[in-house]
């Protein structure tokens, strides 16, 4: 679910961006990468090429349940009653990262992700039938994401950085919402209650 959503975010922003500006980017490679910044050895894990070389990388920083209710669903299957828990709702903070050897173009590439988002702040799979690749695993489906900036201090933003193990590059942060986890096995099931027999006793 998760790497659903964030693969279809790649994909349509690459779009937008060579949509937005096809003098400079129509022509270029795909350049919106799913990344983490850095290896688990320590180094970076984004190469930069030649003297016009730019990336930029979108990587999964925090999640959070955006828990809704817990009552437990009951649905019919088969002509029988299943027991299903709830969804659980996850709002996933997501930085953009743009690495650039040239810095105008870095601040260009940020803004085009800002008007990205601006313009399309919800996701929905009738708007977008692309988003759900995969239509053989109903769990991996998404009905609708939401997209807001994320602001944070100076503060934030060090530790962050920090945190990453990575130098400062022009970035954003939106958080995303709402991915919903679905387990269809069921917990419990029966028939269904087609009669009541009320006794005298």
């Amino acid at each position: 679910m998760l790497r659903t959503a964030l693969e279809f975010l790649r994909d349509e922003l690459n779009l937008y961006i060579k949509r937005k500006d096809p003098v400079n980017f129509a022509g270029t490679a795909d350049n919106v990468t799913l990344s983490s910044l850095m290896k688990p050895d320590g180094t970076s894990a984004i190469s930069m090429g030649d003297a016009d070389a730019f990336k930029i990388v979108i990587t999964l920083i925090n999640l959070e349940e955006d828990r809704i209710t817990e009552s437990q669903i009951y649905r019919k299957v088969n002509d029988k009653i299943q027991v299903v828990n709830p969804p659980v709702n996850i709002n996933a903070f997501v930085l953009f990262s743009v690495f650039a050897n040239n810095y105008s173009t870095a601040l260009r590439l940020l803004s085009y992700i800002i008007s990205f988002f601006q313009t399309n702040a919800v996701f929905d799979s009738e708007q977008f039938p692309q988003m759900n690749v995969n239509a053989s695993k109903p769990w991996e489906q998404i009905d609708k994401l939401l997209a807001t900036m994320h602001s944070t201090t100076f503060e934030q933003q060090n530790n962050l950085w920090a945190a990453l193990g990575a130098k400062y590059m022009p970035s954003v942060i939106y958080k995303i919402r709402t991915i919903s986890f679905t387990d269809f096995e069921p917990k419990m099931e029966a028939p269904p209650i087609t009669e009541v027999t009320i006794s005298d006793n």
